[in-house]
């Protein structure tokens, strides 16, 4: 091969086309080492059970103390998403987000006698025909059952949610300001959300009265205030199709600082993600 036809196969041809190559190869992993990450993390995050909080009370500002609780409890383990209704108003009965409640594995649910429109109504009614596990604490009990409040045109109340899916019996609650001591329920199994819970503890919460409760439910643990029978304000279930319910009528703010409560929520959240 001649010098001259040596000279024109690099400059014209292999050297630029080579190089070209190569320059692209280096913008590939680049981009390659940009995105890696982001892949590793959608994976990891695809792999990981995905609790939603409903959210829609004023009442004890579980607003506040439910992203505290998941963010120092449940964070690395779970995907945590919320929709939540605003407080008062035309909106109180517009659930923000709540699309987010057909990806959820664990519906966590602390509402306060709300009305939402047939569709959001109906992702919450197939989560739990679905036989998905639904978790509640305090006004949870009434979250679907208005009382002297007009429904809104197109929305939808659930008034069986409590005794069928919640396994509960809410008649009302004892006054404020009595200490309430919650220990075990006497004939209460031993059951893996009570594991670790430092008991007897106090709320300053109102007692509710649940007695009796289905048969279908058992009870963990109970609330006794001076002068009254004991209630029971903590206990699992199963909905018509199956799926676990763990419910506590605890929930108070003053509830949240207590480790014993974190610990019974955070026993819960296991309990009803576990595979059977």
């Amino acid at each position: 091969m001649s010098r001259q036809s040596i000279g024109k196969v690099y400059s014209g041809d292999f050297y630029p086309s080579t190089l070209l190559r190569i320059i692209a190869w280096i913008k590939s992993m680049k981009i390659l080492s940009t995105l890696l990450p982001l892949l590793v993390f959608t994976t990891a995050e695809a792999n990981k059970p995905t609790i939603v909080f409903l959210i829609a009370e004023r009442e004890y500002q579980t607003d506040e103390t439910l992203p505290v609780f998941a963010k120092e409890n449940l964070g690395d383990k779970y995907v945590i998403r919320y929709c939540k209704a605003e407080d008062e108003g035309s909106n109180r009965h517009v659930l923000k987000n709540a699309g987010a409640i057909a990806d959820a594995d664990l519906l966590f649910v602390s509402a306060r006698r709300r009305a939402f429109s047939g569709k959001t109504m109906s992702l919450i009614r197939k989560h739990v025909a679905d036989g998905k596990p639904v978790l509640g604490i305090r006004t949870a009990s009434h979250a679907f059952a208005l009382r002297k409040e007009t429904l809104p045109e197109g929305h939808e109340t659930w008034n069986d949610w409590d005794r069928k899916i919640i396994g509960g019996n809410y008649n009302g609650h004892h006054g404020g300001g009595k200490p309430c001591r919650i220990d075990r329920f006497p004939s209460g199994p031993e059951h893996p959300i009570s594991k670790g819970v430092k008991l007897p503890f106090d709320t300053p919460a109102s007692l509710y009265r649940n007695s009796p409760l289905p048969k279908k439910s058992s009870p963990l643990l109970r609330g006794t205030i001076e002068g009254f029978p004991s209630e029971p304000v903590a206990w699992t279930h199963r909905s018509p199709s199956g799926g676990k319910v763990f419910y506590t009528s605890l929930g108070h703010v003053e509830d949240f600082k207590k480790p014993a409560f974190d610990k019974l929520l955070l026993n819960a959240v296991k309990w009803c993600l576990e595979k059977e």
